[in-house]
């Protein structure tokens, strides 16, 4: 993404589960920079002439990229040299020297270590594909593992808790819905496992900052 305008704008960004690399240049100065995982909304300034490359990772799935607990990393945004220290200052000298955003996203990928898929990580993407709407003991057994051990690895690999993640998940599907479901949204609210209107507005607001009412305006 590039930002032309001359004058900053403001953009909100709201939590979904994933973590990001991002590079991010303008203003004479580069910085590869990671995004962990959110548990509320933030807003970012833009300025013009910025450019923004970012690679994105499912809930699970980057502990063995950045080399840390997942859970260290919530609503942090630490440098990629903090992380991968001489390995991250080579790669930003390279991604420096590229001339396309296209090229910035293939070196990246590039950087990432392959690895074999988990039993919990299948486990969690199977919770992402049901929206959040499943029991946690049965997300436990998919990955083999009983309920407390799940409630620690996945606090460790995806920087929330169970329910959290599980929440997250569920604002995103309704977040997906909300744009074609206008007036009421009863229906919306149960079809979406809320437990009324009021439940459905209070996990809207904290992690949209407004309410549905309001977002869709």
């Amino acid at each position: 993404m590039r930002h032309f305008e001359r004058a900053p704008v403001s953009h909100r960004v709201l939590p979904d589960a994933c973590a990001d690399i991002i590079f991010t240049s303008g203003a004479g100065t580069s910085t590869l920079q990671v995004a962990g995982v959110m548990t509320k909304f933030q807003d970012f300034p833009i300025i013009s002439g910025q450019t923004l490359v970012g690679m994105r990772f499912h809930p699970g799935m980057w502990t063995a990229q950045v080399g840390v607990s997942a859970e260290l990393l919530t609503d942090a945004h630490p440098t990629l040299e903090e992380l991968w220290g001489s390995r991250a200052r080579t790669l930003l000298s390279q991604i420096e020297d590229l001339r396309s955003s296209k090229q910035c996203v293939s070196l990246l990928a590039e950087n990432v270590i392959p690895t074999s898929i988990t039993p919990l990580q299948r486990a969690l993407a199977w919770m992402r594909s049901c929206n959040g709407l499943v029991s946690l003991d049965d997300v436990a057994s998919h990955a083999g593992i009983s309920l407390r051990q799940f409630r620690r690895l996945c606090l460790q690999t995806t920087g929330l808790s169970p329910k959290l993640l599980a929440r997250i998940l569920r604002f995103r599907y309704a977040l997906s819905r909300i744009h074609n479901e206008r007036g009421e949204h009863a229906g919306l609210a149960a079809d979406c496992g809320y437990f009324d209107q009021s439940h459905f507005i209070a996990d809207f607001q904290r992690f949209s900052g407004r309410t549905p009412a309001a977002f869709c305006r």
